[in-house]
């Protein structure tokens, strides 16, 4: 096995997908006191943090970067693969709660931003399915010898 398989790759995408999205804004928020926008990493002046976002998304990143390492061990990768998806879906639940409270203290308006979540779980997905593929390849290969 090497590290240069397209799982590795797909991986890579989905980490960068989400380091991106630490750094965009996930919904803009109209309250009474003005204007303000919220994301995972709160810079800016008028910008809020939230710390859910901001934990979860780090720990997506930092998961999918150990997933693609692990690529001696394909279902240790395999079953860290499924975890980021679990992790992704659980921040993707995050935004649509975030977005419902939000709705009734102001007006809530989801960020184009908020699609790198969806990007970096097809590309879990993707390399899920590559990797399955990697040990059935694998486990015909052991069969025939």
């Amino acid at each position: 096995m090497v590290l240069q398989r397209w799982q590795s790759v797909f991986l890579f995408l989905a980490a960068i997908a989400m380091a991106v999205f630490t750094f965009m804004p996930v919904m803009g928020l109209v309250t009474d006191q003005g204007n303000l926008t919220l994301s995972a990493l709160g810079c800016g002046d008028s910008g809020v943090s939230n710390y859910l976002l901001l934990t979860l998304d780090c720990l997506i990143v930092v998961m999918l970067l150990i997933t693609i390492f692990k690529y001696r061990d394909l279902k240790l990768q395999q079953r860290l693969c499924k975890i980021d998806i679990l992790l992704i879906v659980a921040l993707i639940i995050a935004i649509g709660v975030l977005w419902f409270m939000q709705r009734g203290q102001a007006i809530a308006v989801v960020s184009l931003w908020v699609i790198l979540p969806f990007v970096a779980l097809f590309f879990t997905l993707w390399a899920n399915g590559r990797i399955k593929a990697d040990r059935k390849i694998l486990s015909d290969s052991e069969r025939i010898r």
